[in-house]
């Protein structure tokens, strides 16, 4: 690798092979920016075929991981071209003060074929910045429709031209809400530019409330965090870096959830003796092998890993060619028991566990409860109580599908749903079972019904001490 100076260029070549990706897999260039520089250009190329390189950029307060202060943006392999200036900046980077002093091009060596990779990255040094582009005005959608008391659905993955989709965050916010969502997080991969327009909408666009997020997009697995916060590192390699961010997110309050665990997802290779929060149980349209990510979650549960299921659909929008923006918002759709509908109080039922998911944003949604004596124990919450009490199972827009409890030990019980306001109780006894959670599934004729298309599932209520070694014995001796 070579790097040719001129006064207000930069040029470097190079090649990058499978041993340096073994190494290490991002790659810093760094250049001199003197005093005076008002922006910076950065446009890259490589050889594509069978390779894929990442761009970044760092500024001089620091790239070293956990905590690079100096993170100016990440547009992994979708922009070959951006500019970062005082005041405005492409999609994906942060605008603001241009430093004097040492910056860094950082290369992801996403993919790097047997044969290598040659890149070049050419970096220009402007005298005037580019100044604010103003945003489109996108007309406000109606507010979210009616839905069952206590309950608000959104979506927890999703994507804008920050990242590797096209839409700005309020284009994508009225998409949303024109479906009747009533929150949205937007998770960017490996960026918090977004988290700029968050701002400026008060949190709120189209009458959906605004998660700010992070998904953080590792060679080895993604994840997401959600709330207000610092940027968080992707550059894990090791599982001992990934729980350096998890500690960082718990730092600040933030859940950690790990996203897709299946295959092609793409698959989680950290493990899972980490102190994760969540886990994308459900991801895309449900035939995508989530079914692999619901024996991840259940295997979890039998150790009595208490990590909560949500759902995303990691929506991408695109325009087409009249203009229109084609998206799966809500497919899953997640909903959350709360209280409130602001960040905060969705962020507080999440973390409960007061979560379900369905298939869309009309559901149908099943929600479940113990209930002993006078205390009612929800989704994600824990029964101190021994001996028999009373399982309360709700469903909405459901009629005609299989109800399916699961517990510790397996198959608790099957009834078709009939009504489309149903409800229906039971006697459980948590301390025989461990956990109940439930699952609605839509009967195919000549199918096995282990292979009922998903519909809907919730979170479990626990028995308090509940041990790991006990529900592994019931589900060894069923």
């Amino acid at each position: 690798m070579k790097g040719h100076p001129s006064p207000r260029r930069r040029i470097f070549r190079g090649t990058a092979s499978p041993d340096d990706r073994r190494r290490n897999p991002y790659l810093l260039l760094p250049f001199e920016v003197p005093q005076g520089t008002k922006a910076i250009g950065i446009r890259y190329d490589y050889d594509r075929e069978n390779n894929t390189l990442d761009l970044g950029l760092f500024d001089p307060r620091g790239h070293e991981f956990p905590a690079a202060c100096g993170f100016r943006g990440w547009s992994g392999s979708a922009r070959d071209r951006v500019v970062i200036g005082e005041h405005w900046a492409t999609p994906g980077y942060l605008p603001g003060p241009i430093y004097p002093g040492t910056w860094h091009v950082i290369l992801g060596l996403y993919r790097v074929s047997d044969s290598g990779c040659d890149y070049e990255v050419e970096i220009e040094l402007l005298p005037e910045g580019p100044t604010s582009h103003p945003a489109p005005v996108v007309p406000e959608a109606p507010e979210s429709g009616p839905h069952p008391e206590g309950w608000v659905k959104g979506d927890l993955h999703c994507h804008t031209h920050h990242s590797d989709a096209e839409g700005s965050v309020q284009e994508v916010a009225r998409a949303a809400g024109e479906k009747g969502l009533h929150f949205l997080a937007i998770t960017d991969h490996n960026t918090v530019s977004q988290w700029g327009e968050i701002e400026v909408s008060g949190g709120k666009q189209s009458g959906v409330v605004l998660l700010p997020g992070e998904e953080i997009t590792t060679y080895w697995g993604h994840a997401n965090v959600w709330g207000p916060g610092r940027w968080l590192d992707f550059r894990c390699r090791h599982r001992k870096d990934i729980k350096a961010i998890c500690d960082l997110a718990h730092g600040e309050g933030r859940p950690f959830s790990i996203n897709h665990p299946k295959p092609n997802g793409p698959a989680w290779e950290f493990g899972f003796d980490l102190p994760f929060d969540c886990i994308e149980v459900w991801h895309g349209l449900w035939a995508l092998g989530n079914e692999h990510s619901l024996r991840v979650w259940e295997d979890l549960l039998r150790r009595g890993r208490r990590a909560v299921a949500v759902g995303g659909s990691d929506a991408h929008p695109r325009f087409n060619a009249q203009g229109r923006l084609i998206e799966w918002i809500g497919r899953p759709t997640t909903w959350v028991w709360t209280e409130g509908l602001s960040a905060e109080a969705i962020l507080a039922g999440i973390r409960a566990g007061h979560v379900s998911i369905s298939a869309c944003p009309e559901g149908p949604l099943v929600s479940i409860a113990v209930i002993r004596g006078g205390d009612t124990f929800r989704q994600g919450e824990s029964c101190p109580f021994a001996g028999e009490a009373e399982l309360e199972v709700e469903v909405w827009s459901g009629e005609g599908l299989e109800l399916v409890l699961v517990s510790g030990r397996g198959e608790l019980a099957r009834k078709r749903v009939m009504g489309n306001r149903w409800q229906e109780t039971m006697p459980v006894d948590l301390e025989k079972e461990g956990y109940v959670r439930a699952e609605l599934r839509v009967p195919v004729p000549a199918s096995p019904p282990g292979r009922w298309p998903m519909a809907a599932l919730s979170n479990p209520v626990w028995y308090e001490p509940f041990l790991a070694d006990k529900i592994r014995d019931l589900w060894r001796g069923r």
